[in-house]
């Protein structure tokens, strides 16, 4: 009696499942800054405000956003809001598909 599957076989180039592993192949290249869900670093000066880890700007931890890939903490104005990752990991993902 077999209890797991046999591998498929390896998915063609414009099969969606190929697709879906791009985020994890980026996801494994990329060396998370800090976990999903850790804080942003405060502003030691001020109540309630925190930096953005790529353009050192302060703002309400409400202003920032989360990349999905890095961790990093980033401003509307650093985030690319078509993948929701930060503009760093944005440039990682260019040069990815251009592997490809």
């Amino acid at each position: 009696m077999t209890i797991w599957r046999k591998r498929s076989p390896t998915p063609n180039k414009d099969d969606p499942q190929r697709q879906n592993n791009t985020y994890i192949e980026l996801k494994k290249e990329i060396t998370p800054l800090r976990g999903q869900g850790e804080l942003p670093t405060k502003v030691t000066g001020s109540f309630g405000r925190h930096y953005c880890d790529l353009c050192s700007s302060t703002f309400p931890v409400e202003e920032l956003r989360q990349c999905s890939l890095c961790g990093r903490w980033v401003c509307d104005n650093c985030l690319t809001k078509d993948y929701y990752i930060c503009n760093s990991c944005n440039g990682i993902l260019k040069l990815y598909m251009i592997k490809k």
